[in-house]
């Protein structure tokens, strides 16, 4: 019966329209600017915002987001058609690249010296902006140094539009393996592929299909990768990992057993968990990846499944810990890295989970 009752306070919560992305020029006077780069197959609408339609073309564009200048660590305020810059993230600036080479151009000159590029790849649910804030969000919170990108597919932005998402997150692979290589252009970045939700099944299935087409191609352009919650079946991913040549180092998954939107994306299913809400490693215990269980922490807002970047008290763990870097990632199975208060789990554990200790927020 909860699930029925979460099913309609989403519906309610999708009343409103989210395709709105208006540009707000004096929003650079508040808060702190970041730039952003985006990729998107979004089709534009007859507002002319990239809306819930598909596009065979990528489109590719920098932006300049303001984050507010005061907020609580890992929230994002959307404003939707009417963003007041000081309490709510907006657009600043949107610019677009008429071609690849111009945005690899200025992607090479945004590039500090790690020359770290993070991607990130937005889950179910998500709009435009949605996805352009929340990489910003997660780069200021968690201090990732380097470029960062935002690949932007067509969610309808709507919690009843779930295979409608599906659909689009298929539709969306050959625009994310275009938006990879042509990163990649970039005088050659260290490429670190960051998916939400269904955003991780769609890089799986990206990863595939780059592999296919090209064998090692990941494991020679792509540096790390973190899957944070994902919605994908367990043995679909194993079959779509086992393709891949050279395994790139990190690879962690980020798993909470309190996740309630995974909860209720198993049961639709008809199935006991996805990967993103596994019990115990056993079933990926002999993949080289690493799993980081962080079900002690807790995000009403998502129901658990943005954890990693939207709770408080895990981000400031993350962030001050000396380790936060691929080093702190970079573990094979059977490694285990202790961290101030907290446990890595490491893939081969066998049987289940144990929870990592901390404060829960």
């Amino acid at each position: 019966m909860r699930w029925i009752v979460f099913v309609a306070m989403l519906a309610l919560i999708g009343c409103s329209d989210r395709t709105a992305a208006p540009i707000v020029p004096e929003a650079l006077d508040y808060g702190l600017n970041k730039p952003l780069f985006i990729g998107t197959t979004r089709a534009v609408n007859d507002a002319g915002e990239y809306g819930i339609g598909r596009s065979n073309e990528l489109s590719l564009m920098r932006a300049v987001v303001s984050i507010p200048p005061q907020r609580t660590l890992g929230s994002v305020s959307d404003g939707f058609d009417s963003p007041k810059p000081e309490r709510d993230f907006a657009f600043a600036q949107l610019s677009r690249f008429p071609t690849k080479t111009g945005f690899a151009d200025r992607l090479r000159n945004d590039m500090d010296k790690t020359r770290d590029v993070t991607v990130f790849v937005h889950g179910f649910n998500n709009s435009f902006s949605d996805s352009a804030f929340r990489m910003v969000q997660l780069a200021h919170d968690l201090e990732l140094p380097g470029a960062h990108v935002s690949y932007s597919w067509p969610s309808r932005g709507n919690p009843l539009g779930y295979e409608y998402d599906q659909d689009s997150a298929l539709f969306a692979r050959d625009g994310l393996a275009e938006l990879l290589t042509t990163i990649r252009s970039a005088g050659q970045p260290n490429i670190i592929v960051v998916a939400h939700s269904m955003g991780s099944a769609l890089v799986m299935e990206t990863f595939r299909q780059l592999e296919i087409a090209e064998p090692g191609w990941v494991g020679r352009n792509v540096e790390g990768v973190v899957l944070m919650s994902p919605d994908v079946n367990i043995e679909v991913f194993r079959s779509q990992f086992e393709r891949l040549q050279t395994v790139p180092d990190p690879f962690v998954v980020i798993v909470s057993r309190k996740d309630a939107v995974l909860r209720l994306s198993s049961r639709l299913r008809g199935e006991k968990s996805q990967l993103g809400n596994i019990q115990n490693a056993d079933d990926v215990a002999d993949l080289p990846i690493t799993i980081l269980d962080v079900s002690a922490f807790s995000d009403r807002r998502s129901g658990n499944h943005f954890v990693a970047g939207s709770s408080p008290a895990l981000i400031q763990l993350l962030r001050n810990t000396p380790e936060l870097d691929r080093k702190f990632l970079r573990g094979r199975s059977g490694a285990t890295v202790v961290l101030p208060g907290q446990r890595r789990v490491s893939a081969n554990t066998a049987g289940r989970l144990p929870p990592i200790s901390g404060s829960v927020r």
